[in-house]
């Protein structure tokens, strides 16, 4: 058994991870500014769990990346491993600067690649709805970044006077009778609408028309049932890619 440990924007998930499969989560939020005992308060639900063999870290926040180290060799008594494509991945990049690819990026692809084989796109529904191709060699061709949807709504709210903030549940039709109503809409609905129309345009340029795809993040559930295109959703796919990484590393 393992630790994986997924930094995003917004929140951090942390779990022991048993051949690929997280078997218990805990989940915060991620405070740039927070010191090692913020990280040792939540990740020592984990080491009552297990005394893991190594921990992998995926992280989209490097403010945070000191202090969390600090805090797994504290709780665990063993440094961490960060990814980044510097690391055995299995996968060829095509990028022009393979270091500047997202940890996150990475670490789903791989996990795609594990589960599904290739080629195959992912999804990855979070603070930014990312979009990653990885062709039938196993080459990472490059993807897309777009605001994701709490991005988008709070966006609305900050810059529109007579708007505000909104609760992301999906809207049952897509002609709104209410402001909050058409607020929803031009969120949740046009967020699926974009991954439609995205899949359509990647699919395209790959030459790929039946690759399968793949969604995960925290909204993926909820998004991906409105979309109209066959998407496999896997809330599990980033602790999965975690254990490979850290299996071939």
């Amino acid at each position: 058994m393992i630790i994986g440990i997924d930094i995003g924007n917004t929140d951090t998930a942390a779990a022991v991870i048993n051949y690929g499969i997280p078997i218990c989560e805990v989940r915060y939020k991620t405070v740039k500014s927070a010191d090692a005992d913020y990280h040792k308060t939540h990740l020592l639900n984990l080491a009552e769990k297990c005394n893991p063999k190594g921990i992998i870290i995926s992280s989209v926040v490097p403010e945070v990346n000191e202090e969390i180290a600090k805090a797994c060799v504290s709780v665990f008594g063993k440094a961490p491993l960060f990814v980044s494509s510097d690391l055995k991945t299995g996968l060829s990049f095509k990028s022009e600067d393979p270091k500047k690819i997202g940890a996150d990026i990475i670490v789903g692809a791989v996990g795609a690649v594990k589960k599904y084989g290739t080629p195959v796109i992912v999804v990855d529904i979070g603070t930014a709805t990312t979009f990653c191709a990885v062709d039938k060699g196993g080459e990472y061709l490059g993807g897309v970044i777009a605001p994701g949807p709490y991005i988008s709504m709070k966006a609305l709210a900050d810059s529109a006077s007579m708007l505000s903030e909104i609760s992301l549940t999906p809207p049952q039709r897509v002609i709104g009778t209410n402001t909050e109503e058409r607020m929803k809409i031009g969120v949740i609905t046009a967020h699926a609408a974009m991954i439609d129309g995205m899949l359509e345009r990647i699919k395209k340029e790959m030459g790929a028309p039946s690759v399968k795809v793949v969604a995960t993040g925290g909204m993926a559930q909820e998004i991906t049932e409105m979309c109209e295109k066959d998407i496999i959703c896997d809330k599990n796919l980033l602790m999965c890619g975690l254990y490979e990484l850290y299996k071939m590393n």
